[in-house]
This record gives structure tokens, sequence and C-alpha cells, in this order.
């Protein structure tokens, strides 16, 4: 790149400020409300976030594709992220985020219904 680099992390301490997010949030509290919390906590962040894709975007040459996610996917990511790895729970949307709502059980691993003509194995043979 040139003479100023736009390489490196963006958000300094971020899972630390991401813990901090998600204790400031309620339970049941849907990825889109974390997000804006962050926002809310960290607006210096954002705005180095934003700042940082408007660079990228000024220095992407005409037809290449743009190197960075936009700055609200690039947070969703971040966010996701940090929380599959530290295994906290989070709704997923605001569907999911009220608890009047019947919580649907998935088992870890689904499997499709077997249709008799769509079987590929053999039946084993019983002793």
């Amino acid at each position: 790149m040139g003479k100023h680099s736009t390489k490196g992390q963006i958000i300094l301490k971020r899972d630390r400020k991401l813990e901090v997010v998600y204790r400031a949030m309620p339970p049941q509290s849907s990825l889109e409300e974390h997000m804006a919390k962050f926002k809310e906590m960290y607006p210096e962040d954002w705005q180095s976030l934003v700042y940082r894709y408007t660079e990228h975007e000024r220095h992407t040459p005409e037809g290449q594709p743009h190197p960075m996610l936009e700055p609200t996917q690039h947070l969703l990511n971040m966010v996701k992220n940090y929380y599959r790895k530290t295994n906290k729970v989070v709704a997923r949307s605001k569907r999911e985020a009220h608890p009047e709502a019947q919580p649907e059980v998935v088992t870890e691993h689904p499997q499709p219904e077997a249709h008799p003509e769509a079987m590929t194995e053999h039946p084993q043979p019983t002793a």
C-alpha cells in the first residue's frame, strides 16, 4: 500500500469492550441490540471503523472489489464471532428476543426425513 497503510486492528481491546457490552445488555436481547449498544458505548471505535472503510473505498482502484466489509456487517461479524468464541447466548433476531415466544428445540445435527426411495444405504440384515 501507499504511504499511509490502512492495515492493522481497527478496534483495540475489542474482546474486553464486547464483554462490557454483553454485561450491559438484558438477557434475550438480539444481536442488533448488542450492535447498537456497542455504537452507543464506543462511538470512537464505530467512527474509526467507518473511517477505515471509507479510506479503503477511496484507495481501491476502479473495477476492483472492495477489500473490507461494510462497517455494519464488519461489526455484526465481530459481535457474532466473539459471542461464538466465548459461548455467550444472544438472540439472533427480534423474534427470538421475546421470552413469551416458545423456543423451538433444535437438535445438534438434525437429520433429514428419510424417504424409502431416497435412501442410498442398503438395509443391514438382522441377526
